[in-house]
This record gives structure tokens, sequence and C-alpha cells, in this order.
């Protein structure tokens, strides 16, 4: 155990940019002490080690046994395009984590410390890729807690277009939503559409705007349409219309591009939940590999 301990003391040591005596005072022992550790010699008394291990974030066991726990599992393929890994995923061992720190600590400030997944495909609680998933996910498709990309889906999300409970961007969808275009419970935008729509243009259950038309219960598509119909008939200038009010109408009036777009938007999730279990899969093969090297 000298020598592990040893190693473990000295890196945290260096990492910190503590001197032996600084060390020496927040474990209430002589940097002599310290020096003996980790030169390998000797080994700290029970309550001292109980210290060291809260100090190292692992356990009495861990040092003990001499083992490195796992925090997490990460995957990164050989394969490059540019600068960046085909896919690339990080993923928390929570079982490692509970086990080490259990149900009270508050595992936010050691999850920042992961490396943050960075690929064409990439997963993890930090996430940055072309198709990136995530608890913190950015990326031109991205899906994540708190999402932000060309087209975004989450909790809390940004971007071009933008799905989610509280969304914001230049299109948006979700329970609130600010925009040029909003469509939410609650949207507030140039033009808004929704339960509860603020706006320039503003088309609701009940709308407050310059030109706001308040629908009541009537909220159907139908209805919807008829009043994007009526507002190009007020007095907005033609880049509105040619811009927002038309395009609009246009999809609304046109089935088919908007089963393209829900199919895109399929084909991109599979693309990017097929990069997780692929990734997963290897992990899991890695670690099965090194146990029955063990």
């Amino acid at each position: 155990m000298e020598n592990f301990l040893a190693k473990k003391l000295k890196r945290y040591r260096e990492q910190h940019e503590l001197t032996q005596k600084q060390l020496a005072s927040i474990l209430y022992v002589s940097d002599k002490t310290v020096s003996k550790w980790e030169r390998g010699n000797g080994q700290p008394d029970i309550e001292t080690l109980k210290k060291i291990a809260q100090l190292l974030e692992t356990t009495v066991d861990d040092l003990l046994n001499e083992r490195e726990p796992v925090y997490y599992f990460e995957y990164k393929s050989t394969l490059m395009i540019g600068m960046l890994p085909v896919l690339h995923i990080v993923i928390p061992n929570f079982l490692e984590l509970i086990r080490t720190y259990g149900f009270k600590y508050s595992y936010f400030p050691i999850l920042k410390k992961l490396p943050r997944a960075k690929g064409i495909i990439s997963c993890g609680f930090l996430s940055t890729g072309i198709f990136s998933l995530g608890i913190f996910s950015r990326g031109i498709f991205s899906i994540g807690l708190l999402s932000l990309g060309v087209l975004s889906f989450g909790a809390v999300s940004g971007g071009l277009i933008s799905f989610g409970s509280l969304s914001v961007g230049m299109i948006t969808f979700g329970n609130f939503a600010l925009g040029l275009l909003a469509f939410a419970n609650l949207g507030i935008g140039y033009l808004s559409i929704g339960n509860l729509a603020i706006g320039r243009i503003a088309i609701g259950n009940q709308g407050a705007g310059t030109y706001a038309l308040s629908l009541g219960n009537n909220l159907h598509d139908k209805d919807i349409l008829a009043a994007l119909q009526q507002v190009q008939q007020l007095n907005i200038s033609s880049m509105v219309n040619d811009l927002l009010i038309q395009p609009i109408i246009t999809f609304m009036q046109t089935p088919w591009i908007a089963i393209v777009f829900v199919s895109v938007v399929i084909l991109l999730s599979l693309i990017t939940i097929g990069g997780l279990g692929l990734g997963l899969m290897r992990i899991v093969q890695h670690n099965r590999n090194e146990k029955s090297w063990a």
C-alpha cells in the first residue's frame, strides 16, 4: 500500500500546487511525515487514513486495496474526420460515485471534472459534437437537459430551431418560447402563436400585440391558417409577409413538408442514439477484456 499511497499523495499535492508543509497542516501531521509517506516509508494510522481518503475523494477500502476508482467510462473511436473522432462517449459511473460519496454528496462538481465528450457523434455529461447527446449538450443537432444547437431539443433549449419546455431561438416551440417565431403555451416573439401569444403579430386563445387576434378556444389549424391569411390583409410590410407569414401558410397547407421535417429529425435522432449504442457496446466489450486479462 505504501507505494500506492505515495503516488496518490504526490499526485494530489502537485495537482493542487501544495508544498509538503501545506499538505501536512491539512492532515494535522508534520511535513517530515508527509515526506516519509511520499517516499513509500510507513503508512498513516486509521484516523489519518480516513482524512486522506476524504482528501483524495476515495474510500479507505480503495486505499488499502490499492484500487483506483473508475468514475467514468470512455470510448473514443480511432477513426477521425478532421480533428474530431467519429464517436466519443463519456458515461459517468454512478454506481462508483454512490459507493464513494453516498447519496448526501452533490455530484455536480465531480461531474464537471469529467472529460468533455467531443466528436462527430458525442455523448456525455458535457457533450459537444455534430450530433450531440448529453446533460449539457451543444452541437448542430443537439439533445440534452440543457441544449444548444442549430436544431435543438431539451428541457431548456436554444438554437436556430429550438424545442423545449423553455425554448429560445429563431424558431421556437415549447411551453414557454421566446423567438422571432414562437409557438407555445406562452409565446413571445415577432410572430407568436399559442394559448397566450405576445408579439407584434400575435395569434392565440389570448393575443396581445400590434396585430393581435384572440381566437378564444378555437385554436385549431384551420383557425390559425385563417388568422394568418387575415393578417396578410393588414398593413404589414411585404418583407414580413414574404419571410414569415407566407412560409408558415405554405408549411401548414403542404403536409409533405412537415412529414419530411419529422423524418429528418427521426433520422438524426437514430444516428445519435445509434452512435451511443455502439459506444456503449465497445465500453462493455473493453471492460470484459480487461477482466479476462486480470
